[in-house]
């Protein structure tokens, strides 16, 4: 039988699993947020000015290197942890969340970048939250998502700072449906 320590240890372990599978899952599904914008933007290009698509050509590139380092500190810098066995849909969720919005304009994609964005900047903060009451031995995965959480604010700021009007009504649906998007795979993830 178990000590009352050791059930701790072990719901602690869990807890910390789960939290790490699930903002593995969403990095990497921003990696193909930016991918899939990518691919939206460059079948575009003959339609864009070149000054739009240039911005958004940089702003796409730049936050995929950010997200693609963070997927890296998770899996090289941080405890070990089972990844989503779904991961595959978190990759393709995330290339279609790019690249729909993409395809609708610049004011859709930063609009979906920063309605993303704020969901993650909570989800980040609802984490460190709740990993810091596990005890001090997780203080180095907390310092790691902090980081990650500014990085993430200063994108979603950046996205927002970018867009020239106001999001429409349709663009709010969409932004609605990005939000339950997001909750229901994080909650997923956690489980599978």
């Amino acid at each position: 039988m178990k000590s009352e320590v050791q059930v701790k240890r072990d719901y602690a372990a869990q807890i910390l699993d789960q939290e790490l599978r699930a903002s593995h899952a969403g990095e990497t599904g921003a990696v193909f947020i930016y991918r899939g914008a990518l691919a939206a933007h460059a079948l575009l290009k003959p339609f864009r000015s070149k000054s739009t698509y240039n911005a958004l050509h940089a702003f796409a590139t730049q936050h995929l290197k950010t997200e693609q380092s963070h997927v890296a500190l998770f899996e090289d810098d941080l405890p070990h942890f089972r990844g989503s066995f779904l991961l595959i849909f978190w990759m393709i969720a995330g290339f279609l969340t790019g690249f729909i919005p993409a395809l609708l304009g610049a004011n859709w994609f930063y609009y979906t970048i920063y309605c993303v964005e704020r969901f993650v900047d909570e989800h980040y903060e609802s984490q460190c939250a709740d990993l810091a009451t596990l005890g001090a031995q997780y203080h180095d995965v907390v310092t790691t998502f902090t980081q990650c959480q500014q990085e993430e604010q200063h994108h979603r700021d950046e996205a927002l700072d970018a867009m020239t009007r106001k999001p429409n009504q349709a663009m709010k649906v969409w932004g609605a449906m990005v939000d339950i998007g997001s909750k229901l795979a994080v909650s997923v993830a956690k489980k599978i």
